[in-house]
Order: C-alpha cells, then sequence, then structure tokens
C-alpha cells in the first residue's frame, strides 16, 4: 500500500512537472545588430540557447518579411522552412541543449522607426504587441521569456540604448558597438533600442538602483520639470509592492513622434516627446502620471505578465492605479479621489457607447483595460482593507516574478489572503460586468471634501443664475475652495450676460490660479468691450494653452489691436509643437498692412513646418494653418500624401481624410492622380490604393 501511495504521489509529481514546464524552453539571447541607414536595413544575427524538456517534432521562432542569409542549429547548417512569418526547423529534437543562430537583414515597416535625419535623427522601436519580430526573430507569444543581452553598432557620436546594464561599449574607425546585457527573462515585445543624442543625468534611489534620465541637448533646461517627482515615486513604488526592484537599471528617454504617451520596455520606458516641458509647459501637461505608470509596468507587465488577452488588464490596471498611488503619494489624499472620478465619469461614458466594456475580456477598450481597470482594484482594496490589499499584491509579485499570471490566478491570491471575500461575486459583478456599478463606485468617494464640494456645485448647475449668484461667488471667493471646484463654478458662467457675471470675472482676474483663470479664457467666447483690457492680461499667463486660446480671441474680436498684439507675441514658440509660433505665423500673414515686406519669409517659415523632417503634430500645426489662409493651398498636398506612409496612425488618418475630402472636387482628384508615378514607392502604392477605393 505505501508503496501504491509512493508511486501515486510520484506520477502526480510527474505530471505537475510536465504541465508547468514547456516542451521546448528558451533561455538566453545574444543580439548583434547594425544598420544600413542609406536603405533603412537591420542587419542583425541572434543567438538562441534552448532547452529541449520533452521530444518534440518542431521549434518555431517569429520573423517577419526578413531576408535569412543564414541558419546554424547546433554549429550545423540545418533544413528550415520560412513563410515569411515563422521559421520552423522540422526535424525532430531530442530532450538536451540546442543553440541556434539566424543572420538576417530587414527593412521593418512597423516596431522600428526612423525619426528626423542628419545630427537630429532617432531611430527607436515599438515592440508592444507581437511586434518585435519585425526587427528581430522572436517570439510574439508573450508566455515565453527569455534573458536578452544585445550589442547594436552605430556611427560614434549617438547614444545607443537597450535593455539592462552597459557592459561596454568598443569603437572600430567610426562606428561604436554598445553592448547590453540582462540578469533575468523578460517577453519579446519588451526589447528596445534608441538612438539618438541625449544628454544623461543619473540619480540614485533609495535601494541603490541608478535612474537614468535622457533628454535632448536642445531641451536640456527642461529636464528638471520634466523629471519632477521621478525618485519620489520610484521609491514609493518598491516600499508599496513590497517588491525590490526586479531589474539592474532604469531609465526614461523621450523620442520624437511615438505614437503614444510612453512605452515600459523593461529597464528602459521611451515616452513621447510632447512631456518634454519648460517651467511654463508643465502648467499644462507633465509626465508625472506618465511616468508613474511606465514605472509601475516594471512590475505589472515586465515581471508578472499576463497570460493571455483576457488578462491584460493584470498589467493596464494595476499600472493606471499605482500610477495615482505614486501621485497620492506626490500631491495628496484629494488629488487622488478627484482623478478616480474623472475615471468614473469615463467609464461610465464608455459603458454607454461601447457593447462590450468588461475587465476581463478579449475585446475591451483601452478605457476599459486602463481605467476601470484600476477602478477594479480601487474597489477591492476598500473592500478587503488596504493592508490586506498590499499582502495580496506583495504575494502575487513573488509567487509570479518573471512568469506569466492568469486573473485566476490573482484571485487566487485573494482567497489566500482573505478568505471570507466573495471572490466569485467580485469576479462576476465586476471585472465580468459589461457595465460599471457607478452608484457603488461614486459611494466610495463622494464624502472626499474635494468631490463633496464639486458635486456640491454640481447639483446647481440647472438653477438659475440669480438664485445660485451670491453662494457661488462665495464660493469662488473662498481661498479654501478647491481649484477644480472653482473651474465648475466658472464653467456655470457660460452664457449669462457680462454685466450679471461681472464680479466673477474681476474675481477670476485678480486669482492666480492658472487652471481656473485658463477655464474663464474658455468660456468666454466673445470678449465683452468693457473687458477687453483685463482679458488682455491672460496673455502674460504661465500657460501655452491659455496664451494660445487669447491670442487667437484678441486676434479674431480685437481688429485695431492686431499689429499690437502681433508685435507682443512676435517672440512666443509654445509646446514642442510650436504652438504658439505657428499661430502667429498665421495670424502674421493673414493681418493686412503687417510686415509686408516679410510676408514671403513668413510663409516659407510656416510651409517649412509641414515638412517631414518635423514631428506629425508640428506638421498638423502647420497645414492647418495654411488652410485657414487658403483652404486649397496646393503646397499642402505633398505633405498630405506623405503622411500616408507616416507610422503614426492620428497623422495617417488626418491625411487620408484630407486627400477623401479634397478629391471630392474633380481638380483635386485629378492632381493627386497626376503625382502618382513621381512618387517614392512607398507613397506611390499608398496613393494610388486610396485613389482606387474614393
Amino acid at each position: 500500500m505505501k508503496q501504491t501511495i509512493l508511486a501515486i504521489s510520484l506520477l502526480i509529481s510527474l505530471n505537475i512537472w510536465s504541465q508547468t514546464k514547456p516542451k521546448v524552453d528558451f533561455t538566453t539571447a545574444n543580439a548583434s545588430i547594425k544598420f544600413d541607414i542609406a536603405e533603412h536595413m537591420v542587419v542583425g544575427d541572434v543567438t538562441y540557447q534552448f532547452t529541449v524538456n520533452e521530444a518534440t517534432d518542431s521549434i518555431k521562432i517569429d520573423a517577419k518579411n526578413m531576408m535569412i542569409q543564414g541558419v546554424k542549429l547546433n554549429g550545423q547548417t540545418p533544413k528550415y522552412h520560412y513563410d515569411k512569418k515563422q521559421i520552423a526547423f522540422t526535424q525532430g529534437f531530442k530532450e538536451g541543449e540546442n543553440t541556434v543562430t539566424i543572420s538576417y537583414k530587414t527593412n521593418p515597416k512597423q516596431a522600428l522607426y526612423y525619426v528626423g535625419s542628419g545630427t537630429d535623427l532617432q531611430i527607436w522601436t515599438q515592440g508592444q504587441g507581437k511586434y518585435t519580430s519585425h526587427w528581430l526573430p522572436s517570439f510574439d507569444d508573450y508566455n515565453e521569456k527569455v534573458i536578452f543581452n544585445t550589442k547594436i553598432s552605430f556611427e560614434t557620436g549617438y547614444d545607443v540604448i537597450s535593455n539592462g546594464t552597459l557592459d561596454g561599449k568598443t569603437v572600430s574607425g567610426k562606428q561604436t558597438t554598445w553592448s547590453y546585457k540582462m540578469s533575468k527573462p523578460m517577453s519579446s515585445y519588451l526589447i528596445m533600442m534608441a538612438i539618438g543624442k541625449f544628454e544623461k543625468k543619473t540619480e540614485k534611489s533609495a535601494s541603490g538602483i541608478t535612474i537614468e534620465n535622457y533628454i535632448r541637448p536642445v531641451d536640456a533646461t527642461k529636464y528638471t520639470t520634466t523629471y519632477q517627482h521621478t525618485k519620489k515615486m520610484f521609491d514609493f513604488l518598491e516600499t508599496q509592492t513590497g517588491f525590490s526592484y526586479p531589474w539592474q537599471i532604469y531609465r526614461n528617454i523621450p523620442v520624437e513622434d511615438f505614437m503614444y504617451g510612453g512605452m515600459e520596455n523593461t529597464t528602459s520606458t521611451i515616452f513621447n516627446s510632447d512631456y518634454v516641458v519648460d517651467n511654463i509647459g508643465v502648467n499644462d501637461r507633465d509626465y508625472v502620471n506618465v511616468n508613474a505608470h511606465e514605472m509601475a509596468h516594471q512590475w505589472f507587465g515586465n515581471l508578472v505578465t499576463a497570460k493571455s488577452n483576457k488578462d491584460h488588464w493584470l498589467q493596464e490596471g494595476f499600472a493606471t492605479y499605482y500610477a495615482l498611488l505614486a501621485e497620492r503619494e506626490v500631491y495628496g489624499v484629494d488629488d487622488f479621489y478627484w482623478k478616480l472620478y474623472e475615471m468614473a465619469e469615463l467609464i461610465t461614458k464608455d459603458a454607454k457607447e461601447n457593447k462590450n466594456t468588461a475587465v476581463y475580456s478579449e475585446k475591451a477598450t483601452t478605457t476599459t483595460y486602463y481605467q476601470k481597470g484600476a477602478w477594479m482594484l480601487f474597489y477591492l482594496s476598500s473592500q478587503i482593507g488596504e493592508a490586506n490589499f498590499n499582502t495580496v499584491v506583495k504575494n502575487y509579485l513573488n509567487k509570479y516574478a518573471f512568469k506569466n499570471a492568469s486573473t485566476q490566478d490573482f484571485l487566487n491570491e485573494v482567497t489566500a489572503v482573505v478568505p471570507n471575500f466573495n471572490v466569485s461575486n467580485y469576479k462576476q459583478n465586476w471585472l465580468e460586468n459589461k457595465g460599471f456599478n457607478t452608484k457603488d463606485a461614486l459611494f466610495l468617494i463622494e464624502n472626499s471634501p474635494l468631490v463633496k464640494s464639486y458635486f456640491e456645485v454640481l447639483s446647481l448647475q440647472e438653477k438659475g443664475f440669480e438664485v445660485k449668484k451670491d453662494q457661488l461667488l462665495k464660493l469662488l471667493k473662498d481661498p479654501n475652495t478647491f481649484t477644480d471646484t472653482k473651474r465648475e463654478i466658472v464653467f456655470q458662467l457660460h452664457n449669462v450676460p457680462y454685466d450679471q457675471a461681472k464680479e466673477f470675472y474681476q474675481t477670476v482676474v485678480q486669482s492666480n490660479d492658472l487652471k481656473v483663470r485658463q477655464a474663464l479664457v474658455q468660456v468666454v467666447s466673445e470678449i465683452p468691450t468693457d473687458f477687453m483690457e483685463d482679458y488682455k492680461k491672460f496673455l502674460n499667463d504661465n500657460s501655452y494653452i491659455t496664451r494660445e486660446i487669447v491670442l487667437k480671441n484678441l486676434w479674431l474680436q480685437n481688429e485695431t489691436g492686431r499689429a499690437e498684439l502681433l508685435d507682443k507675441t512676435a517672440t512666443w514658440k509654445g509646446f514642442n509643437d510650436y504652438n504658439l509660433r505657428i499661430t502667429w505665423l498665421m495670424f502674421a500673414l493673414a493681418t493686412e498692412n503687417y510686415k509686408n515686406d516679410k510676408k514671403a519669409h513668413l510663409y516659407s517659415e510656416l510651409e517649412n513646418f509641414a515638412y517631414n523632417k518635423y514631428n506629425s503634430n508640428i506638421r498638423t500645426n502647420a497645414i492647418n494653418a495654411l488652410w485657414y489662409l487658403n483652404k486649397y493651398d496646393s503646397n499642402t498636398l505633398p505633405h498630405l500624401v506623405n503622411a500616408l506612409v507616416h507610422h503614426n496612425s492620428r497623422f495617417q488618418k488626418f491625411g487620408r481624410d484630407a486627400i477623401v475630402r479634397l478629391s471630392e472636387k474633380k481638380e483635386f482628384k485629378d492632381h493627386f492622380k497626376k503625382l502618382i508615378p513621381y512618387l517614392p514607392q512607398d507613397e506611390h502604392d499608398a496613393l494610388k490604393k486610396l485613389m482606387e477605393e474614393i
């Protein structure tokens, strides 16, 4: 009997081992990358070490549209099949250790991008999803985790950044090879490269981790305002998660024309240079939330990766929630509850507009995975207590570190810590619910002083102005009233005649609160004559958004003062997208008898912003300004065609929609058709296809 029990126990153990150990386990990759810049070619080789745990017929490696130049398997040239999607080795494999080396060339159509030119050239990657295999033979399955080491050769004088710690640089002629090493495994979508000219500053976390923050030399004065609170949030996340930072180093690298806010590549976050801001721009937007979100992903997504698309909220919901917690550490609890309220509003709207907004779903919206996912965690924390929640998360991270986890795996950790909590009910009513329990959610935050005061003012929206005037004015003048409550008061002045709201206007003019002042310039569509001189004071606000609104309104409504206005604002640039400079050029060109001798030069400057040496935001702003001056300006047409092949989908859509709209006129459609034979191949193919569709 004892032997039988032992045998059964052994069989169970072997069965568990076979379920947890994959048939084939890729463990380490050593990649070497070079570039043919003229042809936009990546020239590389990668060697994988892998273990066969159970005899198998074949192994496959993902590689999209590559020119395979050589393959070695355990030192021999093997037979393999390549269908432009995967390299398949089908000779059969016995248990044991193996190596495979793949040499290749490729001109990737996605996942690796060239932005700018000359000394402004940047090359960067974006692999999230299943995209890294477009420039490096790798694995689209994020359950396959590998230790990736990279050597990247590029022109000396540029900075080259990849995952892990820098293991050395070697110079050969005009090329420098940068070597990076990782010590722990990660999914392929988290591999990154960023190449450009940067300055770098470093900080040390409380635990001794080096934090490297990069910035372009031209933006050096913006370093402090861009990277505010970085170390504080890093230290907080280490403490809050209960799990020491799992990697060797952490970096932030801003790149031009990134298609998202940021991407949490292991050890090295790439983010949109729109968040590189000076001491004025930081009052309108900052990198703090994106910074905290991508940083949190180093634990939630990179350390523990979701098993399937249905579990994606374990990454985005967690990163969104822990970014909120990090901001709570920086800005306080009122800010935390206010942002939860704003998220609840967004989720409720999304639930009404979309059919499937369940968090636990393969078809959830972005709002669902991110904001609703964060709310799921806040609700759970409120029900089981923050101390228990922290214990759950700590256990979850420790148990699944450098592995993949499912939603059920996480819920099992909840049950282990709080056995009396009804996990099934939580899963059904919150995670699988396509709607949003708005009433229950708001109950959790309505006693926040900020949210409570806002709700009180919001409840007055439908009341007549005379009925609520005194109450609103008292709150507006009270220095203890929250900014967001004051903004709502100002928004309720919409359509209220100036003579009735004059005291409100004067109160705002005397206020130093930039957000409240901005609310007023957003409300005032037509500047009252008696308010004109006070309105001009908003031109001095430390807000590029406020300045742009005021510049536009004053130019449109104060014709006699246009020259003086333009003289005063002639040196404005604005954000990195030149929003103020482009607006100024547009109005300078549209103003009669203003700098007539320089009009040709001003037009050239404006049109220059539409060329592809600038990022897509600048180009869009410039094209819109040119259309304001002449909606049929033929100089914009080639730029619209170029937009069709741009990597940024928003700019692609902008170009496509404009071409479709213009082609409603026969002369424009004919013009576009005549352009086709003279275009570069990619633009030729894109425009030809579009012309066939319309």
